[in-house]
């Protein structure tokens, strides 16, 4: 019954995400929506974050799950792309690669950032 009541939670924020999503005419994607609204709650403590992490860690130890409908899409759609797969794994190994680039950037100037903040702090003792 627990967890029931756990995905209750997320599946409510999911629905309100998809309700808000509509009224603003699509402006924004309803699974953002939701994923902003459960951490609104979680910030302000609406939602504890027991009353959700068992099917939360349910739900991202599975998530190959959610990947099926994706990749049945693109096996039913193979041949119309069949032509064009060199250029759509050059997309995709590109975007990865700029991808990893990126987040090791944001690291790098994340760390010098915290050490520079830290220098600063033994500086005023």
């Amino acid at each position: 019954m627990k967890y029931l009541k756990q995905l209750g939670v997320l599946l409510a924020c999911c629905v309100a995400g998809d309700a808000l999503s509509i009224l603003l005419r699509g402006a924004l994607p309803g699974n953002v929506l939701g994923l902003a609204l459960l951490l609104v709650l979680l910030v302000t403590g609406r939602v504890k974050l027991p009353q959700v992490m068992d099917s939360a860690d349910f739900l991202l130890q599975n998530m190959a799950f959610f990947f099926l409908p994706a990749c049945l899409g693109v096996l039913e759609i193979f041949a119309d792309i069949k032509s064009e797969i060199f250029a759509i794994l050059a997309v995709c190994v590109l975007t990865t690669l700029c991808t990893a680039a990126a987040t090791a950037l944001t690291v790098h100037v994340v760390f010098r950032l915290q050490h520079r903040t830290g220098e600063e702090a033994f500086d005023h003792d």
